[in-house]
């Protein structure tokens, strides 16, 4: 891997690695997801729980990352994707002034639950 990130301008051994892994090496899937993976991501999630590399393997069309980024900003049933309230809008104000812009500080205390991508947006 060394080698390689010789002859690529600004990236480390690791990041050639990295890339090599999780995006080129396997053929994972990119874009976006079909129904049928949504329906083995929800299965593979209620037998293995957040075990990303298990999922993973469940699905298979797909790497932990990925598995792991659609279940908690697309599948998961606990999201609120319903319209705010003015409360809402209040809070979320709140604690922005708090926390900052610090989207996944602020949406671990947010109730009912927003992903970091609909508070931003919504901010």
């Amino acid at each position: 891997w060394r080698q390689f990130a010789k002859s690529i301008p600004g990236r480390s051994n690791k990041d050639c690695r990295r890339r090599w892994c999780n995006s080129l090496a396997d053929g994972t899937a990119k874009g976006p997801w079909s129904e049928e993976e949504d329906e083995r991501l929800f299965e593979a999630v209620r037998q293995h729980g957040t075990n990303w590399r298990e999922v993973a393997r469940a699905v298979e069309s797909r790497n932990p990352d990925q598995c792991s980024s659609h279940w908690s900003q697309v599948l998961d049933p606990n999201i609120n994707f319903c319209d705010w309230t003015t409360e809402e809008d209040e809070n979320l104000l709140h604690e922005v002034l708090t926390h900052g812009t610090n989207w996944a500080t602020i949406s671990t205390s947010h109730c009912p639950k927003r992903t970091t991508l609909i508070l931003k947006n919504r901010y």
